[in-house]
């Protein structure tokens, strides 16, 4: 059974919500908030696996709201739920510790889909966010972007690779756009994986923002 507690301040929201979960076998409701400091002040009392918080709330946002929980629980897993013109937020959002990001348009598959990939220890993204997040994102040094890449000793193509990565592009895509065949892509991607014990591309990107040796 996941344990799934929910932080949104609008009613009409989070029944919506409410009603995809609680017709899912396993996965189980244990607590519901208005806003961060509701949620916060419940910490050392909440039984959860994964939080779904909004991350615009009056009184305590999502942003704060993360951080103090993950400062007190670090093996909580946070996965924000997001509406379109949340964007400005979304760095602030993964640098604070999120795990996942679905859109409240997204379709009710999808919840279930992120929940159960950031249960198991993977982060999620909604496919249309992923060139938005890493549009909005603030530029960064290229010299800063060159000392991080030797620090975690990324090659030439790796550093390449987890770029284009970050714009959305397709495995067929990147064999296109950096000469090689598919078969190279897969095992360099696989490789740069295991660097930075990520499972996926949100994995990947995620990781490229924290670190911060992304370019946009």
């Amino acid at each position: 059974m996941i344990r799934i507690a929910i932080i949104e301040d609008l009613p009409i929201v989070l029944e919506g919500i409410k009603l995809i979960i609680n017709n899912i076998k396993d996965l189980k409701i244990v607590a519901e908030f208005s806003n961060g400091k509701e949620f916060t002040e419940h910490l050392p009392s909440l039984s959860a696996d994964v939080v779904l918080t909004d991350i615009d709330m009056p009184i305590m946002d999502g942003i704060t709201a993360t951080k103090i929980a993950l400062s007190l629980n670090p093996n909580l897993k946070i996965i924000a739920l997001s509406m379109y013109n949340d964007r400005k937020y979304y760095y602030e959002m993964v640098t604070a510790g999120a795990k996942g990001f679905v859109l409240k348009q997204s379709p009710s598959n999808e919840l279930e889909t992120a929940i159960r990939e950031v249960y198991n220890g993977g982060n999620y993204f909604s496919e249309e966010l992923l060139r938005s997040v890493i549009i909005e994102m603030q530029s960064i040094e290229s010299l800063l972007v060159e000392e991080k890449k030797k620090l975690l000793n990324l090659t030439n193509r790796e550093s390449d690779m987890l770029n284009l990565i970050c714009q959305g592009l397709t495995n067929k895509e990147l064999a296109n756009e950096l000469f090689v065949s598919v078969r190279t892509i897969e095992s360099t991607k696989s490789r740069l994986m295991e660097k930075t014990n990520t499972r996926n591309n949100a994995g990947l990107i995620i990781w490229a923002i924290k670190n911060k040796i992304v370019t946009v």
